[in-house]
């Protein structure tokens, strides 16, 4: 977000590495030392979940007409930009894939969180 608002900042890898840190052991220590809170957690991710598909939908649905149209057909299916710095084109289209799998994994992981909680 800071890189957002400060046209002068530029993203390094490392940054990127240490914002992941931070939120690998915080959700790490939520589940180890807050389990009686993970209900509430998972209640407000599951709100912000819905609010987030919700805004996307509007979005992809409102924007196209005010900026002039939709992209080609060529431009969505066919061109390729390769713009993360990395020289492998198929490494960066694995990578791409994973989104695809996270999609799936978080909610088995959910539903895996979910079973631990105390009833």
């Amino acid at each position: 977000m800071y890189a957002l608002f400060h046209d002068g900042f530029e993203i390094q890898r490392w940054q990127v590495f240490v914002a992941y840190l931070i939120c690998i052991w915080a959700c790490c220590f939520i589940v180890l030392l807050a389990n009686r809170a993970l209900p509430t957690i998972e209640s407000i991710g599951g709100f912000l979940v819905l609010a987030g598909v919700i805004i996307t939908i509007l979005v992809c649905a409102i924007m196209p007409h005010s900026k002039g149209g939709y992209a080609s057909s060529a431009f969505v299916w066919r061109e390729w930009q390769n713009e993360t710095g990395y020289s492998s084109n198929g490494f960066v289209f694995c990578l791409g894939m994973l989104n695809g799998a996270f999609a799936v994994g978080t909610p088995d992981v959910i539903t895996h969180l979910a079973e631990e909680i105390p009833q």
